[in-house]
């Protein structure tokens, strides 16, 4: 079955081999130099097939050239992968220096600060100018000077270059690695008089023409009356412009199942494809007008790509759909499996950690999902009612790409969200709408009778949309809420997902004992938690700033934190742990100056302050565990010899003039002292029951 997927589909002979390349030097950090063997191997197998008749004619030996295929994919992979990797890297130093660069993403607004990727370009270290390339997070203090910065923006600044480092904290989202999908290795921080604007760069760039020119666009929705959250939303709907989207706007739209309408990818694309695709059906009566419609069509979708800031969700959607354009033209309908493993392999080529982008892998999955399945599901039910019929086939659609893409959406979220087929009905359908009376609004903005007239009508439609939204995120058990996949669990569901296709739609009997083999491995990791005994353990996390202590029980947990911490900021921090950990039963309390926890004949001792009786107590009790917080050491210096026979924490409320001044470091072993700000979290272990 598979070999015969493959003779159908025979792109998909490069781009499995090509993902695995990008998928093993990410994690093992495969080097190129063994890509470079991959490589001349199957460069020179390839030749030795191509050039040699006898092999080339050969049926027992044919095999062996699709192992060369492999070997040639798989190495280029890797080369490329460390290739772009490779030229994130700056040198920096550890001491403060001066810095040039261009913006390449406007200003975000954080709490504290305007976020923006600066391009870093020279860096002086000494009396020398040092010309670099690599990307880093830009953090400025809040300023009018800092809010107007643009995309093209060439700045300098005095700061220090930090490579971007994660908290530590267990199941926390990786930040360092999201960036470095991004591109982005480093970090920095600038006050308002560490930078300064130096000009503008005038060169030809595709991307900073295409956010002027939707940024032209965005003024026209403002002109004609479209303000707020109206404007927000069909912004973000129809030209991917998110950064002024409430968060509880997103959240309602998250918990009914309706986010990815406001991430303009694949389904807006293929609203286009539909339409021009549609409108242009008369130009195949004439000659050449099948070039003709694919040259239109092909047109379309990139312009469309452009004037949406050429976000990669788009680019990639867009560069499926040419493929797909292609092959009409040329009258070779092929698959559509094909086309999308042309699209991937040419998006992979270009940029390889597209492959680790959550968009990237839900948009294959949801497509390919679809194209499997929606066929079947419709062949289910005859409906031939013409308006029933199309809401069948939005159903199928929807349960078709729910299939491909919850394990996913599972993993990554930790939630479901139960009426994803009844918020489908309503955006999609309305999107679509949005989408054609949004490009009359742009066509017909010269005519303000006209165009303000749309507007009222566009304002309202939105409006309205938005409302059925939180209806549907207001029904009862809208949201399957707090469950998780490991990544292990996550790969056993598309395999078990995999064979029960093999199965029922192929009819693979073989399929079945894989099919229960897979149900019993994914069960194990619960097996065993079963089996295992209880344990009670501490940890201390990196709250930055603050103080959180968690001790956990089995399936209890007790959670100390400071007064000054955001409820936000502390569930944030401790809500991966104990969703992964299966905690059920959790009380917060607010940390004493002073805390003693006896656990097991274990005794931990939290100090928040530093005062004579405090070491009294600790002279008398001998705590196991000590966690130093907040001003424990902002007072006399501490001889570390006084705490030889235990274990010291210094968690993230602790400055680090203050710990700078302590003997630790000098009088005690490493391994007896552990700093949560630069080692991450704390876990430590205090009884476990048989």
């Amino acid at each position: 079955m598979f070999r015969e997927f493959l003779r159908q589909n025979p792109f998909f002979r490069f781009l499995l081999p090509l993902v695995m390349a990008i998928a093993l030097a990410n994690v093992l950090e495969v080097s190129s130099n063994i890509g470079w063997v991959f490589f001349v191997c199957g460069l020179f197998g390839i030749l030795l097939f191509t050039l040699v008749t006898k092999y080339r004619k050969s049926y027992s030996l044919r095999s062996w050239f699709g192992v060369f295929v492999f070997f040639l994919c798989f190495g280029f992979g890797t080369v490329r992968y460390n290739d772009v990797q490779t030229k994130m890297d700056l040198s920096i130093s550890d001491s403060i220096c001066f810095i040039k660069g261009e913006v390449i993403e406007p200003p975000v607004e954080k709490l504290n600060s305007y976020a923006l990727v600066l391009k870093v370009e020279s860096i002086k270290n000494a009396d020398n100018w040092q010309i670099v390339s690599g990307n880093s997070m830009l953090y400025l203090q809040k300023d009018e000077m800092a809010k107007e910065l643009t995309s093209g923006d060439l700045l300098v600044l005095r700061t220090k270059l930090q490579r971007v480092q994660n908290t530590g904290n267990p199941y926390e989202f990786d930040y360092s690695a999201y960036l470095k999908i991004k591109h982005i290795l480093y970090s920095a921080y600038a006050d308002s008089f560490s930078w300064k604007k130096i000009g503008t760069d005038i060169g030809f760039s595709m991307r900073k023409i295409s956010g002027n020119w939707r940024d032209q666009l965005l003024d026209i929705y403002r002109a004609n009356g479209i303000e707020n959250e109206s404007f927000d939303i069909l912004a973000a709907l129809t030209l991917g412009y998110k950064t002024g989207i409430d968060p509880e706007i997103k959240k309602a739209w998250a918990d009914a199942g309706a986010m990815h309408v406001l991430a303009v990818s694949g389904l807006h694309v293929g609203i286009i494809y539909l339409i021009v695709n549609f409108m242009l059906r008369f130009l195949i009566r004439f000659k050449y007008g099948r070039v003709w419609r694919a040259v239109l069509l092909f047109l379309a979708l990139w312009m469309y790509a452009f004037l949406t800031g050429m976000s990669p969700s788009v680019m990639r959607s867009a560069s499926m759909f040419s493929f797909i354009v292609i092959g009409e033209m040329l009258q070779r309908k092929g698959s559509i499996y094909n086309s999308l493993a042309i699209s991937a392999f040419f998006l992979l080529l270009i940029d390889p950690f597209l492959l680790f982008t959550v968009g990237f892998q839900f948009s294959y999955l949801a497509v390919i999902s679809i194209v499997f399945f929606q066929a079947k599901f419709e062949r289910l039910i005859y409906v031939g009612n013409p308006i029933l019929k199309k809401l069948w086939q939005l159903t199928t659609v929807s349960l078709a790409a729910q299939i491909g893409t919850f394990p996913l959406a599972i993993f990554y979220f930790h939630q479901f969200p139960a009426y994803f087929l009844l918020s489908g009905y309503v955006v999609i359908l309305m999107a679509g709408i949005l989408i054609y009376l949004s490009a009359l609004l742009l066509i017909l903005s010269p005519f303000p009778l006209f165009s303000e007239s749309l507007g009222y009508v566009l304002r309202n439609f939105v409006e309205g949309m938005n409302y059925l939204i939180f209806k549907i995120q207001a029904l009862p058990a809208s949201v399957i809420s707090d469950i998780s996949f490991s990544s292990y669990q996550l790969f056993l569901i598309y395999c078990l997902l995999f064979t029960g296709i093999t199965l029922i739609f192929f009819k693979r009997k073989k399929a079945m004992f894989i099919f229960v083999l897979l149900l019993i491995c994914f069960q194990l990791p619960n097996a065993l938690r079963i089996a295992s005994p209880s344990k009670s353990e501490m940890v201390v996390f990196n709250a930055r700033g603050h103080s959180i202590i968690a001790f956990i029980n089995g399936k209890n947990a007790n959670v100390l934190s400071d007064a000054k911490i955001p409820k936000e900021r502390r569930d944030q921090i401790i809500y991966p742990f104990i969703l992964n950990e299966k905690v059920e039963n959790i009380s917060y309390d607010t940390l004493a100056p002073f805390e003693l926890k006896v656990v097991d004949q274990k005794i931990v001792a939290i100090i928040g302050e530093q005062n004579v009786m405090i070491s009294e107590i600790l002279q008398l009790v001998k705590a196991d565990v000590i966690v130093f917080r907040d001003e424990a050491l902002s007072g006399r210096n501490l001889d570390g010899m006084e705490f030889l026979n235990c274990k010291l924490i210094v968690d993230a409320s602790v400055t680090a003039r203050d710990l700078k001044k302590q003997n630790f470091a000098n009088n005690l072993s490493q391994s007896f002292l552990h700093d949560v700000r630069n080692k991450g979290a704390y876990i430590c272990l205090l009884s476990s029951e048989n």
